[in-house]
Parts: structure tokens; C-alpha cells; sequence
């Protein structure tokens, strides 16, 4: 336990003070991004803020940096799988997996079909595997490159791969923060994910329905693939061979996910195969796949001296690769040590306390709980904090309102997850930004057509309005829950009293 005694005191923020800080960390982001800075640039001004805040409550750098290093261990295990992705990617480029999924897609995929195909099969990636980044890494990439080569919305199609990204990441039993949510309520994962459903699939089934209505749109002349998909087709087989052996990857990848193994090992594993394939099939340097895994795939590596490359073709080769998805990873870490920062502090707790107090009703108390774990999460950049902060802090309202553990999981995840895709500087956000190639609001943006952040929280509300599947509590359960809560608080005062 890290050591405390040479830590000065230090007073609880006043209402105005707690304001004041959100108020302006918010404002610096905004500002500093509206003015062409990086995000991560914004974020860092405001953790600045957020320190000098907190000095005038007394804190010392000492303190908070320690409590900083204390939890930024927390994110390892998501900065982790984030190289792994970028790993991945590049290996399956290399090994021309990916290539192969998007020359046969052209002929499989009839254009109507685009947008739900990409909505479906990412889908089951995503449940497959629990993470909605290394679906939208893979299968997403390749719906992209399918998009530009039937000339397709990239938009609608990034709209459709992100919301099938956040499906499984939202209810698969892999998920991070499938796991993590009921585990900040007190509930247990299967009650978590059978309470999802009730949100969940009313959201992925509207979302069905518009994007096979948008892909009436998409047609071709006598069925025939437009010109730019063909010339897709015929770069990429004059790159590449194909063999069914290399699907055996994504094989590999899937049956381990279905055995609940480490996620992180298993893309490594996996990527390590596509390496070997890569070699093997298509009889290319191992350097090149090294080279790919580490700092991204280059197309050029492997183009035949005289060979103009189309850009559609580049768009689809050149990316992937660890250092790829350092912008991202900076994100997570700056966003963690300023929300860190506000939540020590006290900021978060007492600039929410107004909303739990007068929660005499269900809407009331759904609705108060949606907005601390949208501020939260627009604070913080990250769902991790929300889950945490807002399940602690909304356990007693929802089950003096009759609504029980698994209901209020699940609004994490309904306002969390969802809406972490849909706040430009979110990290999910950004890394889908960065992936896709295709920005999250504005002229051709994604956000309007992933449907889920929007569907979920107001299916839940409406849901806490009517008293359905809200996973009812009685009042035995009631007085047996609010006495474990305040057994769990007593010994927590106890702690920090010896601490």
C-alpha cells in the first residue's frame, strides 16, 4: 500500500469550486481543439487546471501524482490490447488476409446488402471477441474498403461498423466493460448481459432496418461491380495470392475467444500466424512482416517495380502497425490522470451530489444517472471512470426506486459504452476516427448513423417510465441490499480512517 503519512490535510471542494474546475476543463478542451491543437493537448491544459485546483484544496504534487500512478495501472490491460490491434492488423495486411476478405467481398456482397453485411458481421466479431476495437481493426477495415470500392456513403458504412463494434462490445461475456460494469454495482455478468437484451436489441434491430433501407440506394448498371471496385480486384490479385489457408488466423482468433482465453495472447498468437503465413503463401521477406506488425503495412514493399498503384488500393494496404495507435494510447492516459485528478479531489462527487438528492421516482433517478455518466464520460474521455463513479454513486436511489443491480449496470453501459463512440475526444471515438478514416461528427461524419448511443438511453428511460425490465426488487431484497451497502461504506470509512 503506498505510503500516506507524509500527506498534508486538505478540504472537500464547495459547490462553486467543483463548477468552476469542470466547468473550465471543459472549456480548454473545447478551445484548445476549436484552435487546431491535438486533443491530447487540450486534455493535458485541463489536467493542469485540474491540479491547481486541487492545490487549493490542499492536495501536494507528492499526493497526486502517487494516487495517479496508482491508478493509471489500471489502464494496462486496455493499452495493451490496443497494441495488440495495431500488431494484428499490420500481420493480416502482410499475410493478405485482409486483402483476401476484401477481394472476395466484392463478389459475395451484393451492394443493397453493404451497410447490414458490415453491420452483422462486426457484430459477431465483436461478440466474438468482446472488443469492439479489434472488430472494427479487421472486419471494419475490410467493410471500408468494399464502401470505396462499390462507391458507397463512408459515412453510413463507418456509422454501420461502429455500431456493430459496440453490439458485442456491449453485451459479450469477453468484454471489458461487460465485466467491469456489474462488478462496479455489486451484480453478477449474466444478469448484467440478460438486462441489455432489453435495450440492446430494440436499438441493433432499428439499426437493421436503416441500414438495409440506406443500401436500396446502392446499385449498379446489369449488376455488374463499378469500375473502381474491379480495379481493386485486379491490383490486389496481382499482389497477392490466394489461399483458403489464410483465414486460419481469424480461426484461431475466434475459437479462442470462444474458450475465454486472454484476449492480448491470443491476437499476438494470432498475428504471429499471419506472419508466418505471409512468408509461406505469399513468399514475401519476413521483414516486411515485422516491419508491418510493428510500424504499419506499406503497400510499396511489395509493388512490382513499374506498377502505379491505384489510391483506393493504398487506402486499403497502408496502415496497421503498434506505433499506429499511439495517439490513441496518449489519449487514454491523459484522460485518465485528469479524471483521476477531478475524482480524488472530490470535483466529480460534489458537483453530482445535487442530481441523486429528491430521486423519489424511477424516471427521476434513470434520468439523473444517464447525465453523471454522460458528464463523467465527457470529462474523462473513457467509460472505465463513469461505471465506477456513477455505479457507487446511484446503488441507493435504484434500489429505493424498485430498480435493481443488473438495470443500473446496464445504464453504464447504455450511456457508456454507447456514447464513448460518439464524443469526438473519447478514446473509442478517436481510435474509430482513426481507423476508419472518417471523422466522428460534421461533413461526412459517422456519429448520425451509429443509432445505438441514441436508441439505448432513451429505450432505458422509456423503460424505467413504464416499470418494464427493470429487474424489480422486493422489499426484503431491499432492506437486505441497502444494509450490505451501508456495511461496505462503514468498513471503507474505517480503512481510509487507518490508512
Amino acid at each position: 500500500m503506498p505510503h500516506r503519512k507524509h500527506h498534508k490535510q486538505h478540504r472537500k471542494p464547495t459547490p462553486a469550486e467543483s463548477y468552476l474546475c469542470l466547468i473550465l476543463t471543459g472549456v480548454l478542451i473545447f478551445l484548445s481543439t476549436a484552435l487546431g491543437a491535438p486533443i491530447q493537448f487540450g486534455i493535458v491544459l485541463a489536467t493542469a487546471a485540474a491540479f491547481l485546483m486541487s492545490m487549493r484544496l490542499g492536495f501536494t504534487w507528492q499526493e497526486l501524482e502517487e494516487v495517479v500512478c496508482d491508478r493509471i495501472g489500471k489502464l494496462s490491460s486496455t493499452m495493451l490490447i490496443m497494441w495488440m490491434i495495431g500488431f494484428l492488423l499490420g500481420a493480416m495486411l502482410y499475410s493478405g488476409l485482409l486483402p483476401m476478405l476484401v477481394y472476395y467481398g466484392f463478389t459475395i456482397i451484393s451492394p443493397q446488402r453493404l451497410y447490414l453485411s458490415a453491420l452483422l458481421v462486426c457484430m459477431l466479431m465483436s461478440t466474438m471477441t468482446g472488443s469492439s476495437w479489434s472488430s472494427a481493426g479487421t472486419a471494419g477495415v475490410a467493410c471500408m474498403a468494399l464502401a470505396h470500392g462499390h462507391g458507397a456513403n463512408m459515412a453510413i458504412m463507418a456509422g454501420a461498423v461502429v455500431a456493430g463494434s459496440v453490439f458485442g462490445d456491449k453485451i459479450s461475456p469477453m468484454s471489458e466493460t461487460t465485466n467491469l460494469a456489474p462488478a462496479c454495482v455489486g451484480t453478477d455478468l449474466w444478469s448484467h448481459i440478460r438486462s441489455q437484451l432489453w435495450t440492446t436489441v430494440p436499438a441493433v434491430t432499428i439499426a437493421a432496418v436503416l441500414f438495409a433501407v440506406l443500401g436500396q440506394d446502392l446499385r449498379t448498371g446489369g449488376g455488374e461491380l463499378p469500375q473502381t471496385a474491379v480495379t481493386i480486384m485486379e491490383q490486389l490479385d496481382m499482389l497477392f495470392n490466394w489461399n483458403i489457408i489464410l483465414i486460419l488466423p481469424v480461426v484461431v482468433l475466434l475459437a479462442m475467444a470462444l474458450l475465454k482465453k486472454p484476449v492480448v495472447p491470443t491476437m499476438f498468437l494470432s498475428g504471429l500466424l499471419c506472419i508466418i503465413l505471409g512468408r509461406i503463401v505469399q513468399g514475401y521477406d519476413l521483414s516486411i512482416g515485422f516491419t508491418a506488425a510493428i510500424t504499419g503495412f506499406k503497400a510499396d514493399s511489395i509493388v512490382p517495380a513499374g506498377m502505379v498503384l491505384d489510391d483506393k488500393v493504398s487506402y486499403i494496404l497502408n496502415r496497421g502497425g503498434m506505433t499506429g495507435m499511439v495517439s490513441v494510447i496518449l489519449i487514454c492516459f491523459c484522460g485518465f490522470t485528469m479524471t483521476t485528478l477531478l475524482t480524488h479531489a472530490g470535483f466529480l462527487e460534489k458537483a453530482i451530489e445535487p442530481l441523486v438528492r429528491n430521486l423519489n421516482t424511477r424516471w427521476k433517478t434513470m434520468l439523473t444517472a444517464e447525465l453523471a455518466t454522460l458528464l463523467v464520460l465527457s470529462i474523462g474521455g473513457i467509460s472505465y471512470v463513469s461505471s465506477v463513479f456513477v455505479g457507487e454513486a446511484w446503488r441507493k436511489p435504484f434500489l429505493r426506486n424498485g430498480m435493481g443491480k443488473p438495470c443500473l449496470s446496464r445504464t453504464l453501459e447504455d450511456v457508456g459504452t454507447c456514447c464513448s463512440c460518439v464524443l469526438p475526444w473519447c478514446s473509442s471515438a478517436v481510435f474509430f476516427a482513426t481507423t476508419l478514416d472518417v471523422p466522428v461528427w460534421g461533413s461526412g461524419g459517422f456519429a448520425p448513423y451509429t443509432v445505438l448511443p441514441f436508441v439505448c438511453p432513451i429505450a432505458a428511460f422509456l423503460l424505467a417510465l413504464f416499470g418494464i425490465g427493470i429487474s424489480p426488487v422486493s422489499p426484503e431484497e431491499l432492506a437486505l441490499e441497502l444494509e450490505e451497502i451501508e456495511e461496505e461504506i462503514r468498513e471503507e470509512e474505517i480503512e481510509a480512517f487507518i490508512d
